[in-house]
């Protein structure tokens, strides 16, 4: 017995309205809106708020319907992106991957964070101590600056240790042919290795510092100063998130040594790292990007 053409076409039209229906969404128990049949959660609405500050005493319920509506208006239009073809874009692709791995990599260090223990006062203490600049000599300057590209070789640098105030610096420049831009601005200490602080503060009145920045290099000359002043009850939580965060930029850094130890990596010609690129940063590129790793 065989079925005609037209029972075969009634059937699959039959079946095809079955799928559709077991297929539609609504808004209901978890799912707080459909949007052209994709679902908004209330997970991702309390995600949305835990990113605010929420006053207290807020009404609850209005807050997650404002943020609903923020989430809808964004899903409305990154589904109108799509259908635009954004999301085939190399460009776009390129980038998601790019947020995709920060995204990864940050909750990979959050996650090692969270088996930390949180310093005892003893230790807080002891990195207060440790980090003067940071708290109890905490300072603001501001300086007197001299920008300029790298030199191709970084040893050209040391013709401007004969430079004894920032006009001096503005000479060797202009005989060396090098652009400069010259500008005022302001030096927190707080932001500043402790190291290099202390040799700033040790320097003559006027006398210039050097500074390499990666692809640029300031010279700087303080003229005046503020010291901030210093409450030893804010100064605790600060301390704690100071030392947890070199924690875990310790147990990052670590995990990266081991990754690269059982990677297989290869490079095109031209584009291996340079030899010593691994042993002269003391803090490699990803981990700052995943953990806030305090300069002072």
């Amino acid at each position: 017995m065989t079925l005609s053409a037209k029972s075969r076409a009634l059937m699959c039209l039959t079946a095809g309205a079955l799928v559709l229906a077991g297929c539609e969404k609504s808004a209901e128990g978890q799912v707080a809106a459909v949007v052209n049949s994709e679902e908004i959660t209330l997970q991702e609405i309390n995600a949305a708020l835990n990113e605010t500050n929420i006053p207290e005493g807020a009404d609850k319920k209005k807050l997650q319907q404002n943020a609903l509506q923020q989430i809808v208006e964004r899903r409305l239009l990154a589904q109108a992106a799509k259908e635009s073809g954004i999301d085939q874009d190399p460009a776009y692709l390129i980038r998601q991957r790019q947020l995709s791995e920060a995204l990864l990599v940050q909750m990979y260090a959050d996650k090692a964070g969270s088996t930390l223990k949180v310093p005892d006062q003893a230790a807080i203490d002891r990195y207060t101590e440790a980090h003067p600049f940071s708290f109890a000599n905490r300072t603001v300057y501001a300086v007197d600056q001299i920008i300029f590209p790298s030199p191709a070789n970084l040893g050209d640098l040391k013709k401007l240790e004969v430079a004894n105030t920032l006009e001096d610096v503005q000479k060797i420049l202009t005989e060396m042919g090098i652009q400069f831009a010259r500008k005022s601005a302001q030096m927190d200490s707080v932001q500043v290795p402790p190291a290099m602080m202390a040799q700033i503060v040790s320097l003559d009145p006027g006398e210039p510092f050097v500074i390499p920045t990666g692809a640029t290099v300031t010279a700087s000359v303080i003229k005046a100063q503020q010291k901030v002043p210093y409450n030893a009850d804010q100064a605790g939580p600060v301390a704690v998130k100071a030392i947890r965060n070199e924690e875990m930029a310790k147990i990052m850094k670590q995990r990266l040594a081991e990754a690269k130890t059982k990677a297989e990596i290869t490079y095109q010609s031209g584009f291996e790292p340079a030899k010593d690129a691994g042993e002269t940063a003391e803090t490699p590129a990803a981990v700052p990007e995943a953990v806030e790793v305090p300069a002072g």
